[in-house]
């Protein structure tokens, strides 16, 4: 299978004061195209950062990021954001709707941002997306109309609308009961079954059944890698 990612050496420090905190060690990681990858570890052990990292979020301090063949290490803010905006979908934890909107005007701020001109293709996008979570016809609700677990499967919609290449999942159950927990990585394994790249991080033990690729992390170190 072909790297959809490969990063080489990558570190992230943060300043407090006049200390220095190493939060990423010199990580090198790979992604399949087509694969499920679970990043797993305890609070604090760097998973959302290096997450934030691979979706171009945050910058590292050091290393190289090569993305679907294009090295991404050098990119401006403007091409970060443009990047992101085609190639990436976000999920997480907290659903980060917008409550004076609408559903359907929440899924199409992405096709806005990436400069689709044509209101019918971006209502096209926002139904085929929606249709994609089973809530199509909650196109003009608003998300304080809907549970905990409609609003997750609304960020998916979201996360999905401009047909990323993969899909970056920080912690997407850890505001959720754990039966709509499972009910929306159940959607996430369906969306990778169908080809699409998933990185999730967690502490949930119960999701690392769904990798195709389990990485352990602690202390901004990959400890262990499984092949699933």
């Amino acid at each position: 299978m072909t790297d959809l990612i490969r990063v080489e050496g990558v570190t992230k420090n943060y300043s407090l004061g006049k200390e220095k905190f190493e939060v990423l060690k010199g990580l090198d990681f790979r992604v399949e195209k087509g694969s499920f990858v679970v990043i797993m570890g305890k609070s604090g052990s760097g998973k959302t950062t290096f997450l934030n990292l691979l979706g171009l979020l945050d910058k590292f301090d050091g290393g190289k990021y090569i993305y679907n063949g294009t090295d991404v290490t050098g990119m401006s803010d403007n091409q970060r954001s443009d990047f992101r905006n085609k190639n990436l979908g976000f999920i997480f934890q907290q659903f980060h709707l917008i409550e004076s909107l609408n559903i359907g005007q929440n899924i199409e701020l992405p096709l806005l941002y990436s400069g689709v001109s044509d209101k019918n293709k971006r209502v096209k996008a926002v139904k085929e997306a929606l249709s994609k979570v089973g809530l199509l016809e909650k196109i003009r609700n608003f998300p304080n109309q809907l549970s905990g677990g409609q609003q997750q499967r609304i960020s998916i919609a979201r996360a999905l609308v401009n047909n990323p290449d993969i899909i970056l999942a920080d912690e997407p159950t850890g505001a959720l009961d754990s039966k709509t927990g499972y009910e929306i990585v159940e959607l996430l394994a369906d969306l990778n079954r169908q080809g699409k790249t998933v990185i999730m991080v967690t502490h949930d033990e119960d999701l690392k059944r769904y990798a195709s690729h389990l990485v352990f992390l602690k202390d901004g170190v990959f400890i262990r890698e499984e092949e699933m």
